[in-house]
């Protein structure tokens, strides 16, 4: 086949600029808010570090199911549908959250409202994601995946950011992330329908699961999910009883968590590039050697500026562990990405669900301060198992 009749399928620009507008729109409303501001909202209404703890596990708990359907969907109702079904889900989580104080109901509400969250999240992710890196050009899927997180890494910059601007208190917050997400339906309008299902969807999860293991870049996207996951559902969902116990109000907060999202939005590109240059191993290690720096430090300073610099990088090298899982889906030589993808995604939310419940346990056992200590142990966990590798 000549260069001339490939292009067209493989180098659809319109659809490509449509899908990563839909995943930067959709990230600020249902990460951004939900995920990232959200349990600062929660807190505002009296919620303990455990109760903030399960609510994160329920985002993440939440995602799974939408994760290992998303794929089975996508073959039965097209990945348009289930698209517009996972944002569907978000602005009915996001409308039930606002609804639960004043309907006065006891706070276990809000753990169904973050599984409903969490499945629109999983649904989205996996309905998009495979979508997208088919239709890339092969040769640049890594340096696409890396700009394709650079975009949506942009919601925990602007989600802060807007709180800041608009308060915490009060339902402005929530109705900002119902906006948020249902605009991501206008760019999804403009995105050409996917080819037909190739034939690899038939393979069975054993099947693809037994092509997929043998790579060692795999097994090491593997381990960086299930770490990374742990690492930023903790950080993201605790970070606000943990730096409130230093004497930062819900505003000051704020911008510490738009400081982390902004580190998560521009070292993106230079983890991608370890990874394409030094290798997996490298990457997920040096990434997770600062990890272990960043909490100690953090862990060590009172509430002042240095703490903006600190949450910056922690930040940048917490995003990077779901890019490199990511990179690692897309570079695994097998015939079946959708299956790459929603397997480590399913790797990194399962991980996700436990990382909070834990460290929110010892913060309440012991102190604020074990969020960090939590940190810093699972990074190190990381970069001992990475090395041994």
């Amino acid at each position: 086949m000549s260069s001339s009749t490939s292009a067209s399928p493989a180098y659809d620009w319109r659809t490509i600029t449509a899908l990563n507008t839909v995943s930067t729109l959709a990230q600020i409303g249902q990460f951004g808010i939900v995920y990232v501001m959200v349990p600062v909202w929660l807190a505002l209404q009296g919620l303990s570090a455990a109760q903030l703890g399960f609510f994160a596990a329920s985002l993440w708990m939440g995602q799974m199911p939408g994760l290992g359907l998303a794929p089975w969907l996508s073959r039965h109702w097209g990945a348009r549908t289930v698209v517009v079904a996972g944002l569907a889900c978000s602005v009915v989580a996001l409308l039930g959250i606002a609804w639960v104080p004043v309907a006065s109901l006891p706070w276990p509400a809000y753990l169904a409202c973050g599984l409903l969250a969490g499945l629109g999240m999983g649904l989205r992710w996996v309905g998009l994601e495979p979508w997208l890196y088919r239709i890339a050009p092969a040769h640049a899927r890594g340096r696409l995946v890396g700009f394709h997180e650079t975009l949506i890494a942009a919601a925990p910059v602007v989600a802060p950011a807007i709180a800041a601007w608009v308060g915490v208190q009060g339902h402005t917050l929530l109705w900002v992330g119902v906006g948020f997400t249902v605009s991501a339906l206008l760019p999804l309008a403009f995105a050409r329908t996917p080819p037909a299902e190739e034939a690899h969807h038939v393979n069975s999860w054993p099947q693809s699961a037994r092509a997929a293991w043998p790579h060692r870049i795999f097994r090491q996207g593997l381990l960086i999910a299930l770490c990374g996951g742990m690492l930023e559902s903790a950080v993201v969902g605790l970070f606000a009883v943990f730096a409130g116990d230093r004497g930062f109000d819900a505003q000051n907060i704020a911008h510490l968590l738009t400081s982390f999202g902004l580190g998560g939005l521009l070292l993106q590109y230079p983890v991608g590039w370890m990874a394409d240059h030094w290798g997996m191993r490298a990457a997920g290690a040096i990434a997770a050697a600062g990890t272990v720096v960043a909490a100690a430090l953090l862990a060590l300073l009172p509430g002042v500026p240095v703490a903006y610099a600190t949450m910056f990088v922690l930040g940048g090298l917490i995003t990077a562990f779901l890019t490199l899982a990511l990179i690692a889906a897309t570079k695994t030589p097998t015939p079946d990405m959708a299956w790459n993808v929603s397997s480590l995604s399913i790797a990194y939310s399962l991980s996700a669900v436990v990382g909070p419940v834990v460290a929110g346990g010892a913060m309440t056992a012991t102190a604020s301060a074990a969020l960090m200590g939590f940190t810093a142990v699972v990074a190190a966990v990381m970069v001992v198992l990475l090395l041994k590798k």
